[in-house]
C-alpha cells in the first residue's frame, strides 16, 4: 500500500449515500483516506445533516481539512442545497475532472472498493478533480487511525450536544450504568425481509438479560427509537427516553456506557465515535451476554 501526497487537488463526494449513519461513514472513510494521502476533500453530499456538526455547519462545501472560519450556517445550508443540485452538471463541465461511480458495480453487488488500492491511487495521481459516487468505499486502517480528527469534525453543534448531554445526565441520576438502546422498527419491517425487525417486547427481553448480567449494579436504559414506543412494555426495568431528535439521539448513544441495537450504521457510528461497546441484536433467538458488547470501529 502506498501513502503520502497525491497530485490530485480535490476529491468531491458527489452523491448522497442513504441516511445519517451511512453518510457519516461515507464521509469518514474519505476523510481518513484524505488525511493519509494528503489530498483535499469536499462533501456537499453530506447535505441536510451538515448543519448539525461543528466541522461542517458553516462550510457550504463541507471541506476537509476545514477551511477558514466559515459563513452563517443558514446561508451555508442554502449554498449546499444549490451545490448538490448543480453537481451533475459541474462534474461533467469541470476542467481536468473525472468521475468514479461504483453504485452500479460495487454497491449493487455488495463489494468493497478499496481506497488504499492501486486503482484509486492511480486515479488520484491523474491530477485534477475526482467526483466520487457510491457507498462501498472503504479504508478501515486509516478510519481507525483518524478517529480523533473525525470525531472532532463531527461534534454536534452546541444546541444538539446539550440536548444529548442532558438526556444522558438524567439517565445517570437513576442508576450506575447506562445502556443506550436503539430501537429501529418502521422501515425494518421490510428491509431484508424483516430479519432484523423486532417488537418492543423482544427489546425488553434483551434489556432484561443485559440488566441481569450485573445484579449488584443498577442498569438504566435510555431509549432512542425510530417510532413511538409504549414505555409500559418495559415493566421492571429502569427506562428513560433519549432526546428524541435524530442527531441528538446519535450523540446521546455515543455517551452511554454501552449500546444495544439491530444492525445499523446509526448505532455503529455511535460506537465508533464514542468508543462505546455495542451489542448488535441480530436475531430473535439471540441471548445477550457481556462478551456481546464490543467496540465497532468500522462498517
Amino acid at each position: 500500500m502506498q501513502t503520502g501526497s497525491s497530485k490530485l487537488s480535490t476529491v468531491v463526494i458527489a452523491a448522497k449515500a442513504g441516511r445519517l449513519g451511512n453518510r457519516l461513514f461515507q464521509s469518514a472513510y474519505f476523510m481518513a483516506n484524505a488525511q493519509a494521502r494528503g489530498y483535499r476533500l469536499m462533501n456537499p453530499a453530506l447535505g441536510e445533516y451538515a448543519a448539525s456538526f461543528e466541522g461542517s455547519a458553516r462550510d457550504p462545501f463541507c471541506r476537509f481539512p476545514a477551511f477558514g472560519e466559515g459563513i452563517d450556517p443558514e446561508i451555508a445550508a442554502q449554498c449546499r442545497d444549490a451545490a448538490v443540485t448543480l453537481l451533475p452538471m459541474v462534474s461533467r463541465l469541470c476542467p481536468r475532472s473525472s468521475i468514479l461511480d461504483i453504485r452500479a458495480t460495487h454497491d449493487a453487488e455488495d463489494l468493497v472498493y478499496d481506497l488504499t488500492g492501486e486503482e484509486y491511487l492511480h486515479k488520484l495521481n491523474e491530477g485534477g478533480t475526482l467526483f466520487v459516487k457510491g457507498w462501498k468505499f472503504r479504508d478501515d486502517e486509516h478510519l481507525v487511525a483518524a478517529h480523533r480528527v473525525i470525531a472532532e469534525y463531527f461534534t454536534p453543534v452546541e444546541e444538539i450536544r446539550l440536548k444529548a448531554e442532558r438526556a444522558v445526565l438524567k439517565a445517570r441520576f437513576q442508576g450506575d450504568f447506562v445502556i443506550g438502546v436503539h430501537i429501529r422498527q418502521g422501515d425494518y419491517k421490510d428491509w431484508k425481509g424483516g430479519v432484523h425487525y423486532f417488537e418492543t417486547e423482544q427489546y425488553a427481553h434483551w434489556m432484561g438479560e443485559a440488566s441481569a448480567m450485573h445484579p449488584t449494579r443498577k442498569t438504566v436504559f435510555m431509549i432512542c427509537a425510530s417510532d413511538a414506543i409504549d414505555f409500559l412494555k418495559f415493566g421492571g426495568l429502569t427506562v428513560t427516553p433519549g432526546p428524541g431528535e435524530v442527531v441528538a439521539d446519535l450523540h446521546a448513544l455515543s455517551l452511554c456506557d454501552g449500546i444495544m441495537g439491530p444492525p445499523s450504521t446509526f448505532s455503529t457510528w455511535a460506537s465508533y465515535r464514542g468508543r462505546t461497546p455495542l451489542c448488535m441484536l441480530q436475531h430473535h433467538r439471540q441471548q445477550v451476554q457481556e462478551h456481546d458488547f464490543v467496540l465497532h470501529d468500522r462498517v
